[in-house]
């Protein structure tokens, strides 16, 4: 009697045309997946090549507005110096101090006319110019014509500082927009060259994007079929396993048992309840009646390892779990189960 071979099932088949079937799907699908990229990639070329198109044409118009404003620098630098000019003239005392001049000479010249047709219409109504009367409308007079003149100097020079306060702040509006405009030109041109060039990354992308996905299914797939293997695998070295701890014979013959059919564990040790039965003729080693003490409902007839050990070494061999084990094939010896 030799070790008894794991009686594992293989692995269910239909477990394994499932998973091919599983891949043949996964294959079909990277098929169309690379079909719709294939069509579709003309259509993204013409987008990209629209996109691109619009971005240049964009770009070319602000760099021409760009050159406008440019070549008009001078017209507008002209313009700029002449407000600038103005608005400090205007600041200045001397300017303040003629437009109040004219105020007041404007005044005078309308209380001279009217102390003219005041004196006309006394001398109508036979009134003595040397009279109270006249004295009094006389002093009147030159009181409100001070008034008029106070007045009109300080209001004079307040509407210069006034106007000479809103030239320069239109000077300086004017000096301060011609730079912003040109700063606009260039950072528009540049905003359209950096669309440009996210429009191109976009493009590739999207024609980029089906062919990832295929290759991510690719991946999977071949993932698929190394975990079906790896699972029949592990599947079959559990299932051998579990077979070869259900049969108590595994365990006893030990080592020997991994050399072959032909060695089996002999070791005295190993067995109990020993009676010898006869002899074997040919080598004139001892049969012995016995039970393996991890099988004792079944019993056997063999040798024992340390006798054969004297006769033949070599037919000896001893596992790293210290038991000996026998070849029975190179004695030419059975080893017999004891039926009942």
């Amino acid at each position: 009697m030799g070790s008894k071979s794991s009686q594992a099932p293989a692995p269910d088949p239909r477990l394994v045309e499932a998973q091919i079937k599983s891949m043949g799907i996964q294959d079909d699908a990277i098929k169309r997946v690379m079909q719709q990229s294939d069509e579709i990639q003309p259509l993204q070329k013409e987008q990209l090549q629209f996109g691109l198109e619009t971005a240049r044409t964009a770009y070319d118009q602000s760099q021409q507005d760009r050159s406008w404003m440019l070549d008009r620098r001078g017209s507008l630098t002209t313009m700029q110096d002449t407000l600038a000019q103005d608005a400090r003239s205007f600041n200045t005392e001397d300017k303040a101090n003629e437009l109040a001049g004219k105020a007041m000479a404007d005044v005078n010249q309308g209380f001279a006319n009217a102390d003219g047709q005041q004196t006309r219409a006394l001398a109508r109504m036979g009134v003595n110019p040397s009279s109270g009367k006249a004295l009094a409308m006389g002093n009147q007079t030159a009181i409100a014509k001070a008034t008029a003149l106070a007045a009109a100097g300080s209001g004079a020079r307040d509407r210069a500082r006034t106007e000479g306060y809103a030239l320069t702040d239109r000077a300086t509006n004017a000096l301060a927009g011609y730079p912003a405009m040109g700063m606009q030109a260039t950072g528009a041109g540049a905003g359209y060259g950096a669309s440009g060039t996210a429009i191109a990354n976009q493009g590739l992308a999207g024609m980029n994007s089906g062919y990832g996905a295929a290759g991510t299914m690719a991946g999977q797939m071949g993932s698929n079929a190394t975990g079906m293997y790896g699972a029949q695998a592990s599947y079959k070295v559990g299932a051998d396993k579990a077979a070869a701890d259900a049969n108590p014979m595994g365990a006893l013959l030990g080592a020997g048992a991994k050399l072959g059919a032909a060695w089996i564990g002999s070791d005295r040790r190993l067995k109990q309840d020993i009676a010898q039965v006869g002899r074997d003729e040919r080598t004139g080693l001892n049969l012995y009646e016995f039970a393996y003490k991890a099988e004792p409902g079944k019993r056997w007839v063999g040798v024992m390892a340390d006798e054969v050990r004297e006769v033949a070494p070599d037919a000896v061999h001893r596992g790293a779990d210290g038991f000996d084990s026998v070849d029975y094939a190179a004695l030419g010896i059975d080893m017999m189960e004891v039926k009942a």
